[in-house]
């Protein structure tokens, strides 16, 4: 049995017994909404922004991928994926 039958049934059973209880119970199993606690930090990344990134990189072969990532108000984990091809 999964959760919104087991839900449904408890709800059943608390009518049927007026089990206040039951019925709490079978209402905190509901699912809450997801809630984004902060605001992303870093611009989306976009093909004109990859493209931008391995520029600058071909440009400047010293920079530490954080540096990249500073340049371009992004983080070093996109930059990676940029520079390695798997954002396009």
């Amino acid at each position: 049995m999964r959760i919104p039958a087991v839900r449904t049934r408890m709800i059943e059973k608390a009518a049927e017994t007026g089990d206040e209880e039951l019925l709490t119970l079978a209402y905190a199993l509901f699912r809450r909404k997801p809630v984004r606690k902060a605001a992303p930090q870093s611009r989306p990344m976009t093909p004109e922004l990859a493209d931008e990134i391995r520029a600058y990189a071909a440009k400047h072969p010293r920079a530490t991928l954080g540096r990249i990532a500073q340049v371009f108000d992004t983080n070093p984990g996109r930059v990676s994926e940029a520079l390695g091809g798997k954002r396009t």
